[in-house]
Order: C-alpha cells, then sequence, then structure tokens
C-alpha cells in the first residue's frame, strides 16, 4: 500500500484530501512519521517554498508532489521540476487527483503538460481537439491506458501486437499533444466523451 504524507497549511484541505485518498486505499499516517521507499509527500507551496524542508524530504528518497492552486500561476525551474515526481492543482477532478497519485506511486512522473511539453512549431501551440481526432482503435487503447493497463495486456484484450499498441499509442500521443503516456491517461481521465 502506497504512503501519502499530506504536508500542506490547511486543516480543511488535510482533512478533506485524507478522507479520499483513505477511501481510494492509500495509506495517510495523520503525523508525519518514517518515510520508506513507497512515500510520496504532497507538499503545497508554502512548504515548497522552505529550502530545508524539501532538502529533508530528498535526503530521504521521499517523492515530492507539489500542489498548487493552479498550474497557469505556478512558476517554477526546469531543475526544479527535475526533483519532483509531479504536480498536481485543485483544477483536477477527485478521480483525475487519485489517477495521477497512483500513477505517481507505481514510479510514473505526473505534470501538466504546458511545464513540461516543448512547443517545436506554431502547429503545435494548437490546443487539444480532443476524441474526433482519435481513430476508434486509438480511443480503445487511450481508454485502457487510463485504466492503468500495459501494452502486453492492451495487445491482448484488443487482439493486436504490442508494436501496433505502441504505433497507436505514439500517434494518439501526438494528436493530444502530450509528451508521454502518463499526460495521455491524465488527458483521457479529464477528456472523455
Amino acid at each position: 500500500m502506497s504512503k501519502i504524507e499530506l504536508c500542506l497549511r490547511f486543516q480543511l484541505l488535510r482533512d478533506s484530501l485524507s478522507s479520499l485518498l483513505k477511501s481510494a486505499g492509500f495509506a495517510v499516517p495523520d503525523e508525519p512519521d518514517q518515510h520508506d521507499d513507497r512515500t510520496v509527500v504532497l507538499i503545497g507551496l508554502e512548504a515548497w517554498e522552505d529550502p530545508e524542508r524539501v532538502q529533508a524530504y530528498q535526503r530521504d528518497g521521499v517523492g515530492i508532489v507539489l500542489f498548487a492552486p493552479s498550474a497557469d500561476e505556478l512558476e517554477i525551474s526546469r531543475d526544479e521540476l527535475a526533483s519532483l515526481s509531479g504536480v498536481l492543482t485543485l483544477e483536477l477532478s477527485a478521480e483525475q487527483f487519485v489517477q495521477s497519485l497512483s500513477l505517481i506511486c507505481s514510479g510514473e512522473r505526473v505534470f501538466p503538460s504546458h511545464l513540461v511539453v516543448r512547443r517545436k512549431t506554431p502547429v503545435d501551440t494548437e490546443p487539444p481537439s480532443g476524441y474526433r481526432r482519435l481513430t476508434t482503435r486509438e480511443r480503445e487503447v487511450l481508454a485502457l491506458v487510463v485504466e492503468g493497463r500495459p501494452n502486453k495486456v492492451i495487445a491482448r484484450e484488443l487482439g493486436m501486437a504490442e508494436a501496433t499498441v505502441k504505433v497507436h499509442l505514439k500517434s494518439l500521443m501526438r494528436k493530444l499533444n502530450v509528451a508521454n503516456r502518463t499526460q495521455a491517461a491524465v488527458w483521457g481521465l479529464g477528456n472523455r466523451s
């Protein structure tokens, strides 16, 4: 079971997230305790701005997830991003939030795409146009990616070669303008038709 430590300023927010996460199967200690390799700390902006606290978490080998009100207002350097396991915001639904933390606990990194995707041409700056650009097969692959299924399982369930799954996944990531499978899963959660 993954352990999520909440390092957030407001008690109401801590209580609400603790309840949500416990109901989703995470262990959420009431007080900070011993960290292990399955610990992820959800850290608010005020704690993030305390370098000693952040360095202590890093020394303990804890996965650090920055929790911010909005991704649009977040100013963070590439070096700071590199030290994080993810960035989650109040803009996410409860389902997206839990799914994102599940992905982070399984070793993935989750970030809002505009923080990590570098645009190459003006065409790339168009927002994702949604499912209507995806083929039926790409939609099926995306639905299984959202469920957290690996390529091998997706291939078996859809009756295709694993290499074909990779082709569909690469194509749908390009169409959705996301950088990796994790971002595709988060996009899929937020944009279900």
